[in-house]
C-alpha cells in the first residue's frame, strides 16, 4: 500500500512534469503568435521583419529549453570521478565568468570562500555547467540591484558546502511545507547532476524576500 513519501514523491514528479510542459509551451505558442502575424497580408516590410526577428528569438529560446530537457537524461551520470577537483577554484572562475552578465542588469554576484581550497571527487565539466544552468536561472528571477552571495565551506561530516543566497522571488510550486522547493528544468539538473557525485542539492529555505540553497559534495 503506498505510503506518504510515494504520494510525496508522486507529486513531485507531476509538478516538475506540469513545469517542463510549462516550460516549453511558452516558447512554442509565442513561435506560433509571431509566424500567424507574419503571414497576414496587410504587413508591411519593417512589420514582417520584425515578426520573423521574433520567431526566430522564440525559435532559439525553445531549442535551449529542448537541450536543457535532454541533458536531464544525463545528468545521472557522475562523469570521469578519478580526480580530484578544487572547488573553491571551480567556484572562483565561475563567478569570473558570470560576474558580466549580472553587472549588466544592475545585479551583484559575490562569492565568499570560508575555508582552505576544497578537493571533491566529481566531474568538473558537468558540476560547473550545473551550477551554470541553476544560477543563470536565479539571475532569470532576480530584481534589478539583487544581491546573490556565494559561500563555500565544509561541514562536520567532511563534505564541501556550497550556499547560495539570492534576494530573487522564486516561484515555488503548491505546496504546505515551507520548505518546499520551486520545479524547474535548471533545479532538477542541478539536483541530480550534485547526486551522481554523490552530493546533494536543496532548497532550504524561501520566502518573499530571500531564499537559500545549498548544494554539498563530500571532500575527496
Amino acid at each position: 500500500m503506498p505510503g506518504p513519501d510515494d504520494h510525496k514523491a508522486e507529486s513531485a514528479e507531476a509538478a516538475f512534469i506540469s513545469e517542463v510542459f510549462h516550460s516549453l509551451s511558452q516558447p512554442l505558442t509565442a513561435l506560433h503568435c509571431s509566424l500567424d502575424l507574419a503571414l497576414r497580408r496587410d504587413r508591411t516590410l519593417k512589420q514582417l521583419r520584425a515578426s520573423v526577428q521574433t520567431a526566430l528569438d522564440n525559435a532559439e529560446r525553445l531549442r535551449q529549453r529542448l537541450l536543457l530537457v535532454r541533458a536531464l537524461n544525463d545528468a545521472a551520470d557522475p562523469g570521469d570521478l578519478s580526480q580530484a577537483i578544487d572547488l573553491s577554484a571551480l567556484l572562483r572562475e565561475l563567478a569570473e565568468d558570470m560576474l558580466p552578465l549580472f553587472q549588466s542588469a544592475g545585479q551583484k554576484l559575490e562569492l565568499h570562500v570560508c575555508c582552505e581550497p576544497r578537493l571533491v571527487r566529481g566531474d568538473s565539466t558537468r558540476l560547473t555547467r550545473a551550477l551554470f544552468c541553476f544560477l543563470e536561472y536565479l539571475f532569470r528571477y532576480s530584481p534589478q540591484g539583487a544581491l546573490l552571495a556565494i559561500h563555500l565551506n565544509h561541514n562536520e561530516r567532511q563534505q564541501a558546502e556550497i550556499r547560495i543566497e539570492t534576494a530573487a522571488c522564486l516561484p515555488v510550486a503548491p505546496a504546505d511545507e515551507a520548505s518546499a522547493s520551486p520545479y524547474s528544468c535548471e533545479i532538477e539538473f542541478a539536483r541530480r547532476s550534485f547526486r551522481a557525485a554523490g552530493g546533494e542539492f536543496e532548497l532550504l529555505s524561501c520566502d518573499a524576500g530571500q531564499s537559500v540553497w545549498q548544494a554539498t559534495l563530500p571532500l575527496a
